[in-house]
C-alpha cells in the first residue's frame, strides 16, 4: 500500500472554514445593526473643522436624534414602543420625563471600580444642521435639568467624517 500513489485525491473539507466565514459575516451583520439603530439616518449633522471622535472609556452613552422640527427621535435601543409616534418627543417638558426616567436607570446602575456611586450616562445629541439652537438649546436644558451633565454635540468633520 502505497501513500504516494497517483490515483488517489487528497481534497482539503472547506465546510468548516465556511461555517466559520459564514458566523463571522453573520456576527458583524448584527453588530453593524446596533450601531445604526443608535443614529438615525434622517439627521443631516453640520460640518465642523475641528471634531473630535467619542472617547472609547465611555461605556454608557444616551444618543438623542434632534430633528429639524426640534423633536427627539429615540433610537431604536432606546425605544419606548413598536409604534414609531410613541419614540418621537416633541416637546421640551416629554424629554425632561424620558430623560428623568433614565437618569433613574443610571444611579441604580452598579458603580464602576473606584467610583462612589454610579455617573450619569454621557449625553450625544446628534442635531439637525438646519434645526432652530434654541430648539436644540431646549432639549440641552431638558437634560440637565434631569440630571445629565455631560453632553457632546456631534459634527461632521469638515471633509465628510462623522465625529
Amino acid at each position: 500500500m502505497s501513500h504516494g500513489s497517483s490515483g488517489d485525491k487528497c481534497e482539503p473539507n472547506l465546510i468548516p472554514l465556511l461555517d466559520l466565514v459564514l458566523q463571522l459575516v453573520m456576527f458583524f451583520m448584527v453588530c453593524a445593526n446596533f450601531v445604526m439603530e443608535q443614529v438615525s439616518e434622517k439627521i443631516k449633522l453640520p460640518e465642523a473643522v475641528v471634531a473630535k471622535p467619542i472617547d472609547k472609556k465611555d461605556e454608557f452613552i444616551i444618543f438623542l436624534n434632534v430633528d429639524e422640527q426640534g423633536k427627539v427621535i429615540l433610537s431604536g435601543l432606546d425605544a419606548q414602543g413598536d409604534n414609531p409616534d410613541d419614540n418621537i418627543l416633541s416637546n421640551p417638558a416629554q424629554v425632561k420625563r424620558y430623560m428623568d426616567q433614565r437618569y433613574k436607570e443610571d444611579m441604580r446602575r452598579k458603580p464602576a471600580p473606584g467610583e462612589a456611586q454610579p455617573t450619569p450616562s454621557l449625553l450625544i445629541v446628534r442635531a439637525d444642521k438646519n434645526c432652530e439652537f434654541e430648539k436644540v438649546y431646549a432639549v440641552m436644558k431638558a437634560c440637565r435639568s434631569a440630571g445629565y451633565e455631560r453632553a457632546q454635540l456631534r459634527a461632521i468633520r469638515f471633509g465628510g467624517k462623522t465625529e
